[in-house]
């Protein structure tokens, strides 16, 4: 009797059920796609005169995996008097230089809400943030005397 009870303890030891669970592992990186602006608010040109050039710096960064779209916007299509006058406005160019992104947007015109954007597929340095710069350079002279202005904007979209 004590043979048997022994090898039943052994078969009962050594054939248990094996109990096994999955455990799910994973998390969330949030997306992060936004231009930060540099320390300047506002750019003026020192003479509003053909050939003068300004510039500002702002850096970019869009973490998502197939990348980001940058889009310079021009609110007047050029320059314009404070008197709103969109005939009498000087032009400008804007050189926008963020490796991979590199366009020009001709703020010639004077039609609102022109645009010029690049699209770039993803990349480390992007989702780290890449510096950039854009430069101004007036594009014609100024007729009447005043204030010229206009309000040039720089978003970015993850694709």
């Amino acid at each position: 009797m004590k043979k048997l009870l022994v090898l039943s303890a052994i078969a009962t030891l050594t054939s248990g059920v094996a109990f096994a669970s999955d455990v799910a592992v994973g998390s969330h990186v949030p997306s992060v796609c936004k231009v930060m602006p540099g320390s300047a608010s506002s750019v003026n040109f020192p003479l509003l005169a053909d050939g003068e050039q300004s510039s500002f710096d702002f850096r970019v960064k869009c973490n998502d995996y197939d990348g980001a779209t940058l889009t310079l916007t021009s609110s007047e299509g050029h320059m314009q008097t404070v008197d709103g006058l969109d005939a009498t406005g000087v032009g400008y160019t804007a050189a926008l230089s963020a490796a991979p992104f590199n366009f020009i947007l001709n703020a010639t015109t004077g039609h609102d809400d022109i645009s010029e954007s690049q699209t770039v597929g993803g990349s480390i340095a992007l989702a780290g943030g890449v510096p950039g710069t854009v430069l101004m350079t007036v594009v014609g002279n100024p007729t009447y005397s005043g204030f010229y202005t206009d309000q040039l904007s720089l978003t970015v979209t993850a694709n």
